[in-house]
């Protein structure tokens, strides 16, 4: 599951990464990767959404394969470098993307000790940074010396190898999967509704909407950023994502075993969404005059707190959540996640358009996820719920 995630999540971030380049070749504006990321993140919310009754149906490991195969046609498609190609392309991967995490979580939840579910699904969530780590780190130098054609050629590849890779698991582990299973249209609807009527779900869907809208913002944007205001090449403005993105995946990992074992969800999510805010005013802070170093420990802490948080919300779903409906549930959840993830890029991008200041638009997603911090401190710890599971 590990594996899957990595490699939709690299195929994700592989346009943004590579946009100062294809921009170049093509004679287009960088802003134009907020809607790019936008519109990659409306396909993940439409495959997500019936994401519960796909996993019940088919079953997570094939769930997993096809989404790396979506991922992998869809950046692809960027080689072409025709407008509406990489449009489709950005909808085609974030489909991809859309489908791995509720598979994954209905894998997971068979097999996660009850008292280690918060350690496990971070594991598996550092995923997503780990395949940002791999973009920031491998593509630059790779678009340097075979183009930005060849890079996005690698990061297809890697795709449609998961998807070979992960095939022995599939009789083992889709053993429960249901065939006469209906996939129906109102399945999207349940979902949400689904987490809207459950309290201890419903200051986590706020903050999965604000925290999304940042970190895909900085997905988005980080690089960019680096080489048009501050200055620095692609290699190393890459290499600085990567720390994003590498701190990010310890983050996943340690803040699951933080929430497992000393602090509840809530009161840590809490926690990380005022790193956010303090991380993103020192970011909308930077210019030529910082020390890379300077620069690298901002980038250090955005991956710490703005890139890891996500295994905790979700373990959050599997604890509160009874096992037949983890799946829809986790739908649902990601549902806001996107719903952020498509308003963050954008409106970012837009506020950059029009004002030529990536303060103001730092500021702004600060200001979003203020909002979310104080809905948190708000609610009261959740109950225990009736799997038994610590909250």
């Amino acid at each position: 599951m590990t594996l899957v995630q990595a490699t939709t999540s690299m195929a994700l971030v592989t346009v943004p990464v590579l946009t100062p380049e294809i921009a170049a070749a093509l004679d287009v504006t960088t802003a134009l990767i907020g809607p790019y990321q936008s519109i990659a993140y409306a396909g993940g919310a439409i495959l997500t959404l019936l994401s519960g009754s796909l996993v019940l149906r088919y079953g997570g490991i094939r769930i997993n394969q096809v989404s790396v195969v979506l991922s992998a046609i869809g950046v692809g498609l960027a080689i072409t470098g025709m407008a509406p190609a990489i449009a489709l392309g950005g909808v085609l991967a974030g489909m991809g993307y859309g489908l791995a995490t509720p598979g994954a979580s209905h894998v997971l939840a068979r097999v996660a000790p009850p008292a280690r579910v918060g350690l496990v699904f971070s594991i598996k969530q550092s995923a997503v940074p780990l395949g940002g780590l791999l973009a920031g780190a491998l593509l630059p130098p790779v678009a340097e010396r075979f183009g930005w054609a060849g890079a996005i050629a690698l990061s297809s590849l890697m795709g449609l190898s998961a998807a070979v890779l992960i095939q022995p698991l599939r009789r083992r582990v889709d053993d429960d999967r249901d065939p006469a299973h209906r996939v129906g249209i109102e399945a999207p609807g349940r979902s949400v509704r689904l987490v809207l009527a459950t309290p201890e779900l419903r200051p986590i869907a706020l903050a999965a909407f604000s925290f999304g809208a940042v970190q895909l913002s900085l997905f988005a944007f980080l690089v960019t950023y680096l080489v048009e205001r501050v200055g620095l090449d692609l290699v190393t403005a890459g290499l600085l994502f990567s720390t994003m993105h590498g701190a990010g995946v310890v983050a996943r990992v340690a803040w699951g075993w933080v929430s497992d074992h000393w602090i509840g969800a809530r009161p840590l999510l809490a926690g990380l969404g005022a790193g956010i805010i303090a991380s993103t005013a020192a970011a909308a802070a930077f210019s030529g005059a910082w020390p890379i170093w300077g620069l690298a420990a901002v980038c250090a802490a955005l991956g710490l707190t703005a890139a890891g948080w996500n295994g905790i919300y979700l373990a959050e779903v599997a604890r509160v959540m009874p096992f037949e409906k983890i799946g829809a549930a986790t739908g649902g959840m990601l549902m806001f996640t996107f719903v952020g993830i498509i308003v963050g890029p954008s409106s970012f991008g837009a506020i950059v358009a029009a004002t030529e200041s990536y303060a103001l638009a730092f500021l702004a997603i600060a200001g979003l996820v203020l909002i979310a911090v104080v809905g948190l401190a708000m609610r009261p710890r959740p109950r225990p719920n009736r799997n038994g599971l610590r909250p």
